[in-house]
């Protein structure tokens, strides 16, 4: 029974419609006929996420991934930062390699930043690796889990190597590469689907967390989501290690808040802070009510425990990990992130405000230009004065809001300020949970509806425009761009006619 991702994704345009639909009819229904279809719709969506077989669930692996969050955690010692491409290459041509077309460059990466270079200069490297920071045994031991992986597990190609060679490397932060690599170490290769399932089994949880916070449907309607989301299209759940850890975090931070636990949401937020670095944005909405209850003279204190929470799960994380791996890799980790987020580094796979303003509506070019990356560069002025008025608008709309509703649009922070990867937009599930929670006011059957609008148009174009990722990318920017300035409108409207005050909705909780 397991079809194409191509056909899968051609059927989630219409389980992604149809998710629309129930979201604008929910308040107008039976609730035993809104729960039916719900869950007919979600049970629907997970067979075809899974391709309608077993294999994908309990058999495949992401074997471009794992090269690089498995082998770089498991051998982080020897490899850093730096040196993944260089030891692979390596250790591919001493087994009678290249196994796959390797083509004649890499993504070469140093201090100075990212660089392509020549093979030779891979293998050169890769040689002054294997004899400074590997012993005979830790060299063996490297080479046969990652030649394993390369050879003995289907999915990579020519193609895959080659773009393998060529992407930015390892980049975990050293929080995560603390928590994962004794993991790694544990674990066999041969083994390595089991690792695989615990982003499936944290999810399960965070949806269970979201289950006691707001209720069973708003729950299924995260995992509805989660299925029919583009940005679940890579990493597959079920197919890599830790890869979704970030999104369970912020899952259980949100539902902590909603029950009046602030202290605890705030280490769940430095949980998937430290993770990921960027879900640390998912404390801009309670900050700005704070802040703007500071303007009316009102001192918010489930909001300075959170805060609290916060800073104390930063500490305690960042620093083991510091005193586990070092001071320099956290600082190497660091200047890469500035390295690859910058205009030149920036692809038609990521997702920000900065790639809407450029974008007109155009089929061609498929791929983002070094004209377009340009015109990026030039835009930042622009570009970050659109988002500061639209994070004041929204955060002085918040005020009123309660503390875990003002955490969900932590999401939109993330998309004005940043570009990064389509696939990290699945974080948008904060925004998802929230609307889902609430179907009977309009602004959040708005919301949902919208969200899941954006899934339609994101399925329709891959399959039917398939690697124009310009366009995809493109309107879907612009439409994040429509319902950040909409629901920060909204919000600022609500606020100002004291349409949800903590008081009303304490009462009716």
């Amino acid at each position: 029974m397991d079809v194409g991702r191509e056909i899968t994704e051609g059927y989630k345009v219409w389980l992604a419609l149809a998710g629309v639909s129930l979201a604008v009819a929910w308040r107008f229904l039976p609730l035993r006929a809104a729960w039916g279809l719900l869950l007919t719709l979600t049970l629907v969506a997970g067979l075809n996420y899974a391709r309608w077989g077993p294999r994908l669930p309990f058999e495949k692996v992401d074997t471009y991934d794992l090269l690089h969050y498995y082998i770089n955690a498991k051998y982080f010692d020897e490899l850093g930062y730096y040196d993944l491409y260089p030891a692979l290459v390596l250790a591919d041509h001493d087994a009678n390699g290249p196994y796959y077309d390797e083509g004649s460059k890499y993504m070469a990466q140093d201090a100075s930043g990212h660089a392509m270079r020549s093979i030779d200069h891979a293998v050169a490297r890769g040689t002054v690796v294997r004899q400074e920071n590997f012993t005979a045994e830790s060299w063996a031991s490297f080479s046969k889990d990652a030649l394993y992986i390369q050879r003995n597990i289907k999915g990579l190609n020519d193609e895959l190597w080659r773009q393998l060679l060529q992407d930015h490397g390892f980049n975990g932060t050293t929080v995560w590469t603390m928590i994962a690599k004794p993991i790694a170490l544990a674990v066999p290769v041969e083994g390595i689907k089991w690792l695989c399932q615990i982003d499936v089994l944290l999810l399960v949880a965070g949806l269970g967390a979201v289950g006691w916070a707001y209720g069973g449907s708003t729950a299924v309607w995260g995992a509805f989501f989660l299925l029919v989301t583009y940005s679940g299209r890579w990493p597959t759940y079920s197919w890599a290690f830790l890869r979704y850890d970030y999104i369970a975090a912020l899952l259980f931070a949100m539902a902590l808040l909603r029950k009046g636990h602030p202290f605890w949401a705030g280490v769940m937020t430095a949980w998937s802070g430290t993770l990921r670095l960027f879900p640390a944005m998912w404390m801009y909405g309670p900050g700005a009510k704070g802040f703007a209850g500071l303007i009316e003279r009102k001192v918010h204190k489930p909001l300075l425990v959170l805060l609290a929470g916060f800073l104390v799960g930063v500490g305690v994380l960042q620093g083991a990990a510091i005193l586990t791996l070092g001071l320099e890799p956290a600082r190497i980790h660091f200047e890469n992130m500035e390295d690859h987020n910058s205009s030149e580094q920036l692809s038609s796979r990521r997702i920000g405000l900065a790639l809407a303003l450029p974008f007109t509506g155009e089929l061609l070019p498929k791929a983002i230009t070094k004209a377009t990356k340009e015109v990026i560069e030039g835009q930042k002025p622009l570009r970050y004065g659109i988002a500061a008025v639209m994070l004041l608008t929204l955060g002085w709309g918040l005020r009123r809001s309660r503390d875990d509703e003002a955490f969900a649009f932590g999401f939109l922070p993330f998309f004005l300020l940043t570009t990064a990867s389509y696939y990290y937009y699945v974080a948008r599930i904060t925004l998802i949970v929230l609307h889902a929670s609430d179907l009977r006011k309009p602004k959040h059957a708005f919301g949902l509806a919208w969200l899941l609008g954006l899934e339609v148009f994101c399925n329709w174009a891959e399959t039917s425009h398939p690697e124009h990722r310009v366009f995809l990318v493109g309107w879907l920017a612009w439409g994040l761009t429509a319902y950040g300035a909409v629901m920060a409108a909204w919000y600022v409207w609500d606020a100002r006619n004291a349409l949800n005050l903590p008081a009303v909705d304490k009462a009716a909780a």
